[in-house]
């Protein structure tokens, strides 16, 4: 005996299952649907399409705001930057042991200042947990 009797129909509505139109006509006959029909070969690819459409665009979002870190060990390192308009932006950079800050355009790239002495100390470039930004992006965090 069961608590809670569940017709097959009733299954299929509560499941959220995609192909609502396969457990409808299995349920009216008891053969197997047909999985290689042109509607159910239609449905599987757009539904794959769009999911790798949703992760090509997160990549370019991540990307585009920076929150992507190139990967391997390299000489040059972007320390901060700022938006300073729509289209320009104001980066320090750390080449080896020099530190420059160079201003970004449409138009190109340009020095503004090279510095003598490091405006960030390496030290105070440490990684930190995905919870700690996490909790910096919220506002929650407190600021060393």
């Amino acid at each position: 005996m069961t608590l809670f009797p569940v017709t097959k129909r009733a299954w299929c509505a509560i499941s959220l299952f995609p192909m609502s139109a396969i457990c409808e006509t299995s349920a009216a006959t008891s053969s197997a649907p047909d999985l290689f029909s042109a509607s159910y070969v239609f449905q599987v690819l757009g539904s794959l399409l769009l999911v790798f459409g949703c992760i090509v665009g997160l990549l370019f979002l991540l990307k585009k705001v920076n929150g992507l870190s190139s990967v391997g060990a390299s000489p040059l390192r972007v320390l901060g930057s700022a938006r300073v308009g729509t289209r320009e932006k104001v980066v320090l950079l750390q080449a080896g042991e020099q530190q420059l800050l160079i201003g970004v355009a449409t138009g190109g790239v340009r020095t503004l200042h090279v510095f003598e002495q490091p405006v960030v100390l390496s030290e105070q470039q440490e990684t930190q947990d995905f919870s700690t930004l996490l909790a910096k992006a919220l506002g929650q965090g407190k600021t060393p």
